[in-house]
């Protein structure tokens, strides 16, 4: 007891002699420990303010990246990649995705514009579709775009995914615009076209504003406080360290019987505990490592004996659905045309080739003769699979029944298969649709009618006409009643000329470089070969299809009937 007081008389005679010569230690730790909180203060009320304006910027941003995630499903890819020219704004399709924009646009605050571009192979971006509150004016179909946005520009080329602008721009009306853009994508995968969002960005502007001035009070505030914590803080720990100080001093001079009694619960008496229980501990650890080793090893053999078995399960799953797919593809193969069948036409010369890209295609061509008259089919429907697989054999059933039914008039034809189908696509898939074109051949004219690929006519010179079928049809399984979309068109054939019917899986073919075929490419290999017979033409142009894709990978059905007057 006698050296306890002994020690804190030494204490403050020591504290007296250091006030002599300068400040005191609670003096220094009082301004250390102000300045030190000063300092913290303004860093934080400066994180503060820039983590607020940060905060704003972001959730904006979240906003916008949601928005075009969300509303770029709802645009029909289908749809969009009628979309063409400026006559295309009359078309239901181009009314049904205006709707669409519009319905965004209205349902959600903040928008200021919302319109969709297609980038075109010549590298020029124009606009599809675009909705601006009146009364504002609205882009046309096919309008260029004179000035993309930096983002855009630099990823206009590899647009895969939702994307939004790092900072914030300013529109034509100079109001501060942040930029949201998502790739509008189509069943095969590829980009029709990019949608672009305008969210209206004043708030964050003014929410910045805010968040400055409120830092800027904060700071303000915390400069007293500060000055008070450091006082208190210098008062509490001056005490406890002199002590520290004065036992440190006497063990340096030998006396290593001197101890430090704790008293307190802080950092100082919690590190004297933990070396009292650190052997202890360590030696817990050790006894119990080796059961805890033995027990982890138990539960991952069992989680790998249950991983085994699920993948038996998965296996057993796959094999039972490559079988079902299989039996489809197999039915889809055997009703196509038989060779006999084809050759038992009169005055025409008939070849056809199907090659789906996956076990079950989406492509389907057909030719069927009844009391003289002959009916050519060629259809591709969306994407390919079981699904699609499913409304090819329903297509085909349809057709072969309105032929056996003798109904001839194609408006009816095609408008009673369109219901046929288009009650079973709602019940299979809504999204599926098929393009179909059929040709009604007697005495040397084809008629033609239903929208797909243009036809082509190679006359017996070798000189090609391509015919247009946009306008004589439109796509079945689509829209409930299409009757008004229907027309024909006759072609007059003559001995030695030759027509191709072709699905996109020809004239879409990509090489290793993205170039596709291209029906330019079509017409010159069916041209320069007109001479041969259907099989040589046939051949002639499927050889080249294959040269042109090379090692790739084929993405989508290819299916080529040739036809040839005799």
């Amino acid at each position: 007891m006698l050296k306890n007081h002994k020690f804190i008389q030494n204490l403050i005679v020591s504290n007296v002699k250091l006030k002599q010569h300068g400040w005191g230690l609670s003096a220094k730790l009082t301004a250390a420990y102000s300045v030190l909180i000063v300092l913290v203060a303004g860093m934080l009320t400066a994180n503060l303010y820039l983590h607020l304006r940060t905060a704003q910027l972001q959730a904006i941003r979240d906003r916008i990246f949601d928005l075009v995630s969300l509303a770029t499903p709802q645009i029909d890819s289908d749809y969009h990649s009628l979309i063409i020219s400026y006559n295309d704004q009359q078309r239901p399709y181009y009314q049904i995705l205006w709707k669409r924009l519009q319905t965004i646009q209205a349902t959600t605050k903040g928008i200021n514009r919302i319109y969709t571009l297609r980038h075109l192979p010549n590298d020029k971006i124009v606009y599809v579709i675009d909705y601006s509150p009146p009364p504002k004016s609205i882009a046309t179909v096919g309008e260029t775009v004179t000035n993309l946005t930096p983002l855009l520009e630099a990823k206009i080329n590899n647009l895969t995914g939702p994307l939004v602008e790092e900072h914030l721009l300013q529109n034509q009306d100079a109001k501060p615009i942040l930029y949201g853009y998502a790739p509008i994508i189509d069943a095969m995968g590829r980009r029709e076209g990019i949608l672009v969002i305008e969210l209206d960005a004043s708030a964050v502007i003014q929410s910045e504003i805010q968040a400055r001035n409120l830092a800027l009070i904060t700071f303000l505030i915390t400069l007293p406080i500060a000055v008070s914590i450091g006082w208190w803080l210098a008062r509490r720990l001056t005490s406890p360290i002199a002590e520290l100080v004065v036992v440190a001093e006497a063990i340096a001079q030998g006396q290593l019987e001197q101890t430090v009694k704790v008293y307190s619960k802080d950092e100082v008496g919690t590190l004297a505990n933990a070396f009292n229980h650190m052997s202890h501990q360590l030696k817990e650890s050790f006894d119990t490592l080796e059961a805890k080793v033995a027990k982890r090893t138990t539960e991952l053999a069992q989680a790998n004996q249950e991983i085994s078995g699920l993948n038996q399960r998965l296996r057993a799953e796959n094999i039972r659905m490559g079988a079902e797919l299989e039996v489809t593809r197999r039915l889809q193969m055997m009703i196509l045309p038989k060779q006999q069948e084809l050759e038992s036409i009169e005055g025409l010369e008939i070849a056809g080739f199907m090659e789906p890209a996956d076990e079950v295609g989406g492509d389907y061509y057909d030719v069927l003769q009844k009391n003289g008259l002959v009916k050519i089919s060629i259809g591709d429907v969306t994407g390919h699979g079981l699904e699609s697989g499913v409304i090819m054999l329903m297509a085909q059933t349809a057709v072969r029944t309105l032929q056996e039914s003798n109904q001839t008039d194609p408006v009816q034809f095609l408008d009673i298969l369109n219901n046929t189908i288009y009650k079973n696509i709602q019940r299979i898939n809504p999204a599926k649709s098929l393009t179909l074109a059929l040709l009604d051949y007697a005495d040397g004219i084809l008629s033609l009618s239903g929208q797909h690929e243009e036809v082509i006519v190679v006359r017996s010179g070798g000189k090609v006409e391509r015919i247009d079928t946009m306008n004589l049809g439109f796509p079945i399984g689509l829209d409930e009643e299409i009757a008004d979309f229907i027309a024909s068109e006759q072609i007059q054939i003559n001995s030695g000329d030759v027509v191709i019917l072709y699905t996109d899986g020809i004239t879409e073919a990509f090489d290793i470089n993205r170039q596709q075929y291209g029906i330019e490419r079509l017409c010159e290999v069916a041209s320069r070969n007109c001479s041969l017979s259907v099989e040589g033409i046939r051949q002639a142009v499927i050889d080249d299809v294959r040269q042109h894709i090379g090692s790739q990978k084929v993405f989508d059905d290819i299916t080529l009937v040739v036809l040839k007057q005799k």
